[in-house]
This record gives C-alpha cells, structure tokens and sequence, in this order.
C-alpha cells in the first residue's frame, strides 16, 4: 500500500474503485438474468447514427432484467412487448439524438420500474450528485457535450467511481462509463471515462470544486476529461446526471 510521509507519522495513500454491484466481469461483461446463463449488457452504436441515447436504455433494462437482449437487438421489428415500445418511443432520436429532459420524459413515458431523479449542468449541481449517486452504487445516465464546441454531445452509463483515499477519506476523481460508443470491455465493468484534469501536486481536481450535493454555491460546473480507447481525450462539461433505480 502506498503511503506519503509527513512530520510525525506516516499519511496513508492509495486509490479505490466502486462498481454497480450488478455487473459480473470475465471475457465479456454479464448481468444475472432470471434464466440460468448471464446475458451481456452491451450494446454498440454505429457510427452513422446519433443513437446513443436509446442505446443507454437498453442497457439499463437489460441490467434491470426487464427485457432480453435478443429482443432489444430486434425491437425495431418488433410488433409487442416492452422491446416494441421502446422502438416506438424513442425511433425519432434514432438519428438526431436526444437533449436529456426529452430523454427523461421519454423513459418515463414506458412506465416501467425504474426510478429517475435528473439534475441538470452547474445550476442543478449534476457532478456533485453523480458522483455521490455512484459513491453510493447507484448507476447514473450521464449527458455531456464538449468543451471546445457545441458538436460533441453525448450520452454514457455511468456504472462506478474511482479516486484517492487520503488517510480513510474518499476523494473522488474518476467516473466509470460503460460507453455504447466504445468497444465492448473485457475484464472490467467499464469501457471509458471521465476523469479529473491533474493539478500541478499529481492530484486530480476539477477547475472548478466539485460540490456535494445539497452545497448551494451554484459554482461552474467542472471540467471533465472523457477518454476511451476508440477517440482522443476531449474536455467535456455534464448537462445532466440521471440517477436510475429499479422500484
């Protein structure tokens, strides 16, 4: 275990990671069903459509086990059933994409058992909720869009956390992703990130301080870096964070 010496004693230091407690990790990723054999949560968007926010549905029903995946990778063929409905909703987002109170309205609009609490950008305190929601183990849909311009706009599961633990206190830098833009993972519950630029100390921190939950300093909301294998890091801000619970 790493450790940081100071005057008198010695500061113990080492990072931590949280993940859903529903995912199981192997050669692919699985969630239990109420069949035998785990099923992949998975599911890939190409790159001709905007479609990652449908995407992000799907697999929270599959990890809520509300629907098969077989009938997700076949819903827009699908007459009936849960599969069907969600092709209905949400096949006009299919290529232009969703802005996230349309995306919580239309979840909802499926009046199926899973429970949405949405936070938007700074005003709301989105990162300060998601990370808390994830500190907790809760699996949070996450809204971003760039930093740079306006084009980059995306949707990602966030499934963990990770960060510094400073003598028994947790300080959370990294959110876990599991990213329909990316590749499928293997030996982790996660594909992608959004970390924390480094200060000059070797610390992460966000530009601007990451609030708890119920601060009520409105500051700027941070700057995160998203990273995966598949595209070069890009800063990006939240525009959302959705914790979702099955009821």
């Amino acid at each position: 275990m790493p450790t940081h010496s100071t005057p008198g004693r010695e500061k113990v230091v080492y990072r931590f990671q949280r993940v859903y407690a529903g995912l199981l990790t192997g050669h692919s990723l699985t969630v239990q069903s109420k069949r035998n054999e785990p099923v992949s949560p998975f599911m890939q968007q190409s790159s001709l459509d905007s479609a990652c926010g449908v995407h992000v549905v799907a697999i929270l029903l599959i990890v809520f086990d509300l629907v098969k995946p077989s009938a997700l990778h076949d819903m827009a063929r699908r007459k009936f059933g849960t599969a069907a409905l969600v092709w209905k909703t949400f096949s006009h987002t299919y290529f232009s994409g969703v802005h996230a109170p349309e995306w919580v309205e239309l979840v909802q609009s499926l009046a199926l058992p899973i429970q949405l609490t949405p936070k938007y950008g700074a005003e709301d305190n989105a990162d300060g909720y998601a990370v808390d929601w994830l500190m907790r183990g809760d699996m949070v849909a996450l809204a971003f869009a760039s930093v740079k311009h306006q084009r980059t706009k995306h949707w990602s599961l966030a499934v963990g956390v990770e960060g510094l633990v400073i003598d028994k206190v947790h300080h959370p830098d990294t959110l876990l992703l599991l990213d329909p833009s990316a590749s499928e993972p293997a030996f982790a519950a996660f594909n992608a990130r959004l970390r924390l630029p480094l200060t000059n100390a070797g610390l992460r921190s966000a530009k601007t301080k990451l609030t708890k939950p119920n601060d009520t300093d409105k500051s700027k909301s941070a700057v995160w870096m998203y990273a995966a294998a598949e595209w070069h890091d890009e800063e990006v801000r939240l525009l959302a964070a959705v914790r979702c619970r099955r009821e």
